[in-house]
């Protein structure tokens, strides 16, 4: 059987970027906890051969641990789980911040563990003027100490050679568990022990101190301050939506021309107009009218790694703790709420660093009014069918399209907001939980980790591009191909027709025909299919003039203002898909949370979306 090897650390100490430089695989890098929920394998290669099993445990403060993230590397590290426990452990603490670090260390010493410590963002402590005696340290913990930097890969191949050489001697740490070990862990005896420990070690080991951080100081005087910081927040993100129209455009221009070009071919060169439809109108339409929005999406990515790799992300969380209390979510629900702008699945999955149930829950159920990039696709054509391209006040950098995507990514946060506070006074009282954040140091990101994130995102969603979209554009082909009449094809009278002309009574206060109702159901898959949907119902394809054009032409043409501004409110309230419901009765261990959660997104997208129209149309 393979040596396991255990990476064991806090949060925010690159230990998943340690994991990366040794397994050479590729995780998403966070500087805050709840991204690394569940444990991650890799393996060490040597000659193209796997010799050792690494487990990336998520992070952990102490064995005190109140969080389901931090139960699952408690429960290995003492030996809870079935499975069998790693025979090495590593141990990353961080250079920069070793007297909270040591706090872990002191605690597995104590219990007997045979420990590799890996002490990493060396680089980072020795520019500060830390330096330290090594030999001191490693002989007061009992463990071979190795400096390490997961960013340069520094100290890298010394680690491996050691977690070799512990390897051969395949010996299991033999561990005490102290009997009534929560209670044992949580006394304030042996807490103030350890913090005393700590405390002498440092005096002992450290030859110079580490200078403070000034240069993070004197920005987050700006950053962090109570005007300045919310100012900043907003034109960081103002920024950050006009760009992702200004970039994208020539990309999104690159690949319709693509399919535009495989459409051509396929028509020029099929001559069956069933196969021709099928291949012309049903796959590369429907893909195409989905892909074309991916340079969007991946801009989205970019940024939102960009703000998190410089250290600004944990600021915002940070700023936002007060205002979000006071509406009824914990601090630590920033993290989800964030992370949902991206997708909600995994936001809901990263709710579990939140240790009170009752506020976890109600982090759960707003994360589906989060705008996720799903949903840019559906955004990027409404606001082009009903917003004119024109700059605010005659400044070119704020155009309409953007502060109006803005709003809607605005409109579903404070809806979120809203909603939590309804929630707190429904919910049975608990006692709250705290926010325990430590505020990384600013850091110029390296452009080959934006990059790998970006390709990776863009892999996720090309994959789903590839599976359930392409799925459902077949899916919807055959709706509205069949039945053929005299070996033609007729929208009117199609499988599509009877099934949205029977939800049509429903929709039509919000002024929604038939068609848009069609183009409705599919999304309950996946939210990008409602745009390629959209397109078969109005029988648009490819053109020179661009899809993206056509389509917000054949709109506004065909369904008015007032109906198209209810469309899009529709989608800020909506339920999500049907992804996200599977993984919230997973992580609720029920059907009930879920259903409450449908239920109440519905009401809001119904009741909404008709006033959005009712407005609309006394305004015109």
């Amino acid at each position: 059987m393979m040596a396991q090897v255990a990476l064991v650390g806090m949060p925010n100490v690159g230990k998943t970027a340690l994991f990366n430089k040794l397994t050479g695989s590729f995780q998403r890098v966070a500087n805050f906890p709840g991204v690394t929920v569940e444990k991650k394998s890799g393996w060490i290669s040597e000659n193209k051969e796997r010799i050792l099993e690494v487990i990336d445990l998520p992070g952990i403060y102490s064995l005190d641990a109140t969080t389901l993230d931090e139960k699952v590397t408690k429960d290995f590290l003492l030996q809870k789980e079935k499975e069998p426990s790693a025979s090495i452990f590593v141990l990353v603490l961080d250079a920069t911040n070793l007297d909270k670090s040591l706090f872990l260390a002191f605690q597995l010493k104590q219990m007997g563990y045979n420990l590799i410590i890996a002490l990493n963002l060396m680089d980072e402590a020795e520019k500060r003027g830390f330096k330290i005696d090594l030999q001191r340290l490693a002989s007061e913990l009992n463990a071979e100490v190795i400096p390490t930097s997961a960013t340069t890969g520094f100290g890298i191949t010394e680690l491996i050679q050691s977690i070799k050489r512990h390897a051969q001697d395949k010996k299991l740490s033999q561990i005490t568990i102290p009997a009534n070990m929560q209670k044992f862990f949580r006394s304030p005896v042996y807490v103030n022990d350890i913090f005393r420990q700590v405390d002498l070690l440092l005096k002992e080991v450290t030859l110079s101190p580490l200078r403070p951080d000034t240069f993070s100081q004197k920005i987050d005087n700006f950053v962090l301050h109570p005007v300045w910081g919310i100012l900043i927040l907003f034109t960081v993100l103002i920024v950050m939506f006009q760009t992702l129209f200004g970039w994208s455009t020539p990309l999104s221009d690159l690949i319709e021309n693509i399919f535009s070009y495989m459409g051509d071919i396929a028509s020029s060169n099929i001559t069956q107009p069933l196969i021709k439809s099928f291949l012309v109108d049903g796959i590369i339409s429907g893909v195409g009218g989905v892909l074309v929005f991916l340079p969007q999406i991946m801009i989205l990515f970019l940024f939102t790694q960009f703000l998190e790799d410089v250290g600004y992300l944990g600021r915002a969380a940070f700023m936002m703790d007060s205002c979000m209390r006071k509406m009824g979510l914990p601090g630590k629900a920033v993290i989800p709420l964030l992370s949902s702008h991206a997708c909600a699945i995994p936001g809901i999955m990263s709710t579990r660093v939140i240790e009170n149930y009752r506020e976890r829950l109600i982090t759960m159920l707003v994360i589906p009014l989060t705008t996720c990039s799903a949903r840019l696709p559906v955004y990027a054509v409404l606001i082009g069918a009903i917003i004119p391209n024109n700059p605010l006040f005659g400044i070119e950098f704020l155009r309409l399209p953007g502060l109006i995507l803005f709003g809607l990514y605005m409109l579903g946060f404070l809806s979120a907001m809203i909603m939590s506070l309804i929630f707190k006074k429904s919910l049975p009282h608990s006692s709250p939980s705290m926010l325990l954040m430590e505020l990384p140091p600013y850091r110029l990101p390296k452009f080959s980790n934006l990059f790998l994130v970006m390709k990776n995102k863009g892999k996720i969603f090309l994959k789903k591009a590839g599976g359930i979209i392409l799925a459902i554009s077949i899916v919807i082909w055959v709706l509205i191909t069949f039945p053929q009449i005299d070996g033609k094809s007729h929208i009117e009278t199609s499988y599509a027709a009877s099934i949205g002309r029977t939800f049509e009574p429903v929709f039509r206060p919000l002024g929604f025909d038939w068609r848009i109702t069609t183009a409705l159901i599919p999304s309950i898959g996946a939210r990008e299919v409602v745009v390629s949907a959209l397109s078969m119902v109005l029988s648009i394809e490819e053109g020179s003039d661009g899809f993206e054009k056509n389509m917000s032409t054949a709109l506004i043409q065909q369904f008015g203002l007032g109906s198209l501004v209810a469309l899009l409110i529709w989608f800020v309230f909506a339920p999500q898909c049907i992804s996200t419901f599977a993984v919230m009765k997973r992580e609720t261990d029920g059907y009930l949370w879920p259903s409450v959660m449908v239920g109440y997104t519905l009401t809001l997208a119904y009741l909404f979306a008709y006033i959005a129209k009712i407005l609309v149309n006394l305004w015109s």
